[in-house]
């Protein structure tokens, strides 16, 4: 093993989305928060975590992708939410050879909007830019391990975040976890649905993921100007400790769209 690990991260903006008609917007607008897609490259291959949703961000995603130089093996998706797995068919076509991998929760969920299309409807009229339209079911990926040039990628399975199922990905020789949307780094967590008991489990994933001590920490949403580091966790778990004391015992039915 003679290359050496690099992490790199791409951003896609904040995209204007159609609030609840019934609540006044925010000072410019509804939007949906920044979008973020992490490349782990080493001296000639690459695996992408996450995707961005939109038409737009995926092209330029695959652009960013194509002008590191590096060859996309894999492309590995943390959780079942769209807004992270929709660009995967932009990619795929851009990169045929790529894999597109996730656990087996992940991809069952992934699964269900393939067949559903629920999500897709919904999200479609909520976006004012055009989403991706087709959904790639991955692969699962049975023994949670990947490898970059002799490098270990290894990806964990976890349980509660913003979602019932989610993973993230750990990096042994950078100190590194991309997160996906376990911590968010400077824009509100998504809290909907959340109930004291699963904001109390969310928070013991990312206490899990503080026991490694990471030195980087990459959140699938996050400023394009943020830091990533170990403080994204502590900030997520005061911001749901926050909530919890004032909404003890309450299950949030809505949330801020204005990140």
């Amino acid at each position: 093993m003679t290359s050496k690990l690099t992490l790199s991260v791409f951003t896609a903006p904040s995209r204007p989305v159609n609030g609840p008609p019934a609540i006044p917007a925010p000072q410019g607008g509804w939007t949906w928060p920044p979008t973020a897609a992490t490349l782990i490259a080493g001296e000639r291959e690459a695996i992408l975590v996450d995707t961005v949703p939109t038409v737009e961000d995926s092209r330029k995603l695959a652009d960013w992708i194509e002008a590191s130089g590096k060859e996309l093996t894999t492309i590995y998706i943390t959780h079942g939410h769209i807004d992270h797995y929709l660009g995967s068919s932009t990619l795929v076509d851009r990169f045929p050879r790529a894999r597109l991998v996730a656990t087996e929760a992940v991809a069952r969920d992934i699964k269900t909007e393939a067949e559903s299309g629920n999500d897709r409807d919904f999200y479609g009229q909520m976006f004012v830019d055009e989403l991706c339209s087709t959904v790639i079911e991955p692969e699962v990926l049975a023994d949670h391990r990947l490898e970059l040039e002799g490098h270990d990628v290894i990806a964990v399975a976890t349980g509660q975040s913003d979602v019932k199922d989610s993973s993230y990905i750990h990096v042994p020789d950078l100190s590194a976890v991309i997160v996906g949307d376990i911590a968010y780094n400077d824009v509100h967590p998504t809290l909907i649905g959340s109930d004291h008991e699963s904001r109390l489990a969310w928070i013991q994933t990312l206490s899990q993921i503080q026991d490694l001590k990471p030195s980087i920490v990459v959140a699938a949403h996050r400023r394009s100007d943020a830091t990533n580091n170990a403080e994204v966790l502590a900030d997520t778990i005061a911001y749901l400790q926050k909530v919890d004391r004032f909404l003890p015992g309450n299950r949030l039915q809505c949330s801020s769209l204005s990140r």
